[in-house]
């Protein structure tokens, strides 16, 4: 497995939205871009009134709508 880039050198450990974080090229450690998942667990939160619901594996918190006021949800 390539290491995953500290933002030096090629790709800048940026990823493309899927975390790889510049495709190694960036020596060891965790890169900026670890974009996509952050893991299972968690909340989802309404930036509008604050409502937390649990993160569900598989659905983006933004594709989530509050149950308070229909704001689109974002992670917490």
């Amino acid at each position: 497995m390539l290491s995953q880039g500290q933002g030096q050198g090629q790709g800048q450990g940026r990823g493309r939205g899927q975390g790889q974080g510049g495709q190694g090229r960036g020596g060891g450690g965790r890169g900026r871009g670890m974009g996509g998942g952050r893991g299972p667990g968690g909340n989802c939160v309404c930036p509008n009134c604050g409502e937390k619901v649990p993160h569900e594996r598989g659905i983006p918190c933004f594709e989530m709508r509050c149950p308070r006021c229909g704001t689109n949800m974002v992670r917490e």
